[in-house]
């Protein structure tokens, strides 16, 4: 007896859509040089995978004035995420940001435009810096050796 393939249907594909709000680990998919925009403000575009899944998240964080005069610096932000921050005033080694990995809060929104305009999608809401290690703060470790080396000064007798 001979059987041949009759078509099903296909598989369930991947659910679409946003991903809840919330803190998530990512990658940084492709990163490009910032451009700067007509008013002086320079725009950075990025595409994040977003762990564990994958998922796509695009941001344009950007650094320069607000409409009110104040001075903002979401590239720097992005940057110091990802621990890919040059000494202040140096040049970003822009090859060096794909692949680095770091932590952002998502936000669900509603897309304005485009093919997802009126779908629900994710936009970052701003990056976790990670926690600086403060160098004369002994570790735990470095603590214990420091009390073991101290001669004693309780010593009964």
């Amino acid at each position: 007896m001979t059987t041949t393939y009759k078509f099903g249907g296909g598989s369930a594909g991947p659910a679409f859509g946003a991903l809840a709000a919330g803190d998530y680990q990512f990658s940084v998919a492709s990163c490009d040089e910032p451009y700067q925009k007509d008013n002086g403000n320079f725009v950075l575009r990025v595409r994040l995978a977003i762990q564990p899944g994958g998922e796509t998240v695009f941001d344009q964080p950007w650094s320069g004035e607000t409409r009110d005069g104040e001075r903002r610096d979401g590239i720097g932000d992005f940057l110091l995420a990802v621990n890919r921050a040059p000494a202040n005033a140096a040049e970003v080694d822009w090859r060096k940001v794909a692949g680095a990995r770091g932590k952002c809060r998502l936000k669900v929104e509603v897309a304005q435009a485009g093919a997802l305009a009126g779908q629900e999608v994710n936009k970052v809401h701003y990056y976790h810096k990670p926690k600086e290690l403060k160098p004369d703060l002994p570790t735990p470790l470095a603590k214990m050796k420091q009390e073991a080396e101290q001669e004693p000064t309780d010593i009964p007798f």
